[in-house]
């Protein structure tokens, strides 16, 4: 049996943090296999170098100084310049001086970064989840939480429906309505309402069957605050919690005292202001979706990119970045004027009818 194995990075530039992954890629009976090398995070806040929608050039100096440090990184340990991927998803797309921070980041490190629009995140998400749980998945429904966006997907029989977009996230929703690190009572109650708001334009959430697949460092982190309030093994990906065990665990740790934010200090200090946040706006989407059970997948966007690019290398025999999913537009809520204050002025994108090839 024939057997291949190619190094591959993925650096996905975030609104809070930039990550990469490497990962050797082994293909072995026409069965493809994502095993994790290493992971690098740094917190360096991208969202916080934007005014008026523009990052600044001190924002800009700051990423192009990590992807530097990562690719130098991803090549000492054997990964092939041109197979070192970079993305971005709210962090750039929000901005409309996007295209000028590509070229410079370009012109400094060499590196090509895809700018995902809302859509085609959600199914990269998708593929990514598609990988991660295989067949086991048929209908149901995919949320994606990050720092500055949320995507929500409906599929059926593997197949993506129709899929949502909205200019918030765990960081944005932080940043627009909590004063201090942790969120006051009153706060969460707005927090929440918003939420509750943004998402009932979106008329079909609960017609994808009765489980809730979420990904992403939030799904990750509400997975390890119910093991830890439950006793249960470390999550793993396909770690299952039912309907009313979730909701419990997000009142629990949105309820803190001192013992719990020592918890939270522990498990990750890093999400220590906006976990609350997270663990809120996923409760409205659980409610709202109403499923028996919310699945965490331990593979999202990166993993569904990198698959992506594989097969446009395999199809083309280059290495461009992947295209953009052809998605029509169908309905958009209001947008949220207050965003503009916080340099992401809220705006929605509902698609119908996905061409999911």
């Amino acid at each position: 049996m024939s057997f291949e194995k190619t190094r591959y990075a993925v650096v996905d530039i975030g609104s809070n943090t930039v990550k990469m992954n490497i990962y050797d890629v082994t293909t072995s009976g026409g069965e493809t296999r994502l095993n994790l090398v290493l992971t690098e995070s740094s917190t360096i806040g991208l969202i916080n170098y934007k005014r008026r929608r523009i990052m600044s050039d001190a924002g800009i100096s700051r990423l192009i100084e990590t992807l530097e440090k990562y690719k130098k990184l991803a090549l000492a340990v054997n990964v092939e310049e041109d197979r070192i991927f970079s993305l971005a998803t709210a962090s750039l797309r929000n901005i409309v001086n996007a295209s000028r921070v590509v070229s410079i980041v370009k012109a400094q490190t060499g590196l090509d970064t895809s700018l995902i629009s809302g859509e085609n995140e959600a199914l990269l998400c998708f593929d990514g989840l598609k990988y991660a749980l295989g067949g086991s998945i048929r209908t149901g429904m995919l949320c994606d939480l990050g720092g500055a966006s949320i995507e929500l997907l409906g599929f059926v029989d593997g197949l993506a429906v129709k899929a949502y977009s909205d200019k918030f996230g765990c960081l944005s929703l932080y940043r627009k309505f909590v004063d201090k690190v942790i969120p006051s009572k009153k706060e969460k109650r707005k927090l929440s309402r918003y939420v509750e708001e943004r998402i009932s334009y979106v008329d079909w959430l609960g017609s994808y069957g009765d489980t809730l697949y979420i990904v992403g460092g939030t799904a990750r982190s509400a997975a390890r605050l119910h093991a830890e309030m439950t006793g249960a093994p470390a999550p793993m990906s396909g770690y299952t919690i039912s309907y009313e065990e979730f909701l419990d665990t997000v009142d629990f740790y949105t309820d803190l005292n001192k013992k719990r934010i020592e918890t939270l200090i522990r498990l990750m200090p890093e999400r220590l202001h906006t976990i609350v946040a997270g663990l809120l706006a996923f409760a409205e989407v659980v409610r709202r979706v109403n499923p028996k059970n919310i699945v965490i997948s331990g593979a999202g966007l990166r993993e569904g990119y990198l698959l992506s690019r594989m097969r446009e290398i395999e199809e083309n025999g280059n290495a461009e970045p992947v295209a953009e999913a052809k998605l029509e537009l169908v309905s958009e809520p209001e947008p949220d004027e207050d965003f503009d204050d916080l340099d992401d002025d809220l705006e929605s994108e509902d698609i119908d009818d996905i061409d999911d090839t």
